[in-house]
């Protein structure tokens, strides 16, 4: 399946976490069912893999990681920024930040439902 992956880059703001994301498949535009697999190294050693099936799959699974990881929550306004920084980087069209907050915020069946 064509894929693209964005470079390396700081995860969240934090000093020693980079992540990568990979988008399935090679597309042009956004979708709130799109396929993501994200990469989060500790320094150059890879700590999570996670495969996501949707946008709002990989909110949480970002925010519970965070959260394990510095203790602190993550607003959902800050990962949408970070999240269309990685669009840009694949050079896939975003969406406006209000959609993709929704679509963060919906269950996999909410989106299930939209997408068809």
């Amino acid at each position: 399946m064509p894929q693209i992956t964005t470079p390396l880059k700081k995860f969240l703001g934090t000093a020693n976490y980079l992540a990568r994301l990979t988008f399935y498949p090679n597309r042009k535009y956004y979708s709130a069912a799109m396929v993501v697999k994200i990469e989060i190294f500790d320094g150059r050693n890879l700590d999570r893999t996670f495969n996501c099936n949707s946008i709002a799959e990989v909110a949480q699974k970002v925010m519970v990681f965070y959260k394990e990881k510095t203790g602190q929550d993550l607003e959902v306004r800050r990962l949408g920024r970070w999240f269309i920084e990685y669009l840009d980087d694949a050079h896939i069209r975003s969406p406006e930040m209000g959609v993709l907050l929704k679509d963060m915020q919906s269950t996999p069946q909410e989106i299930e439902a939209r997408e068809g």
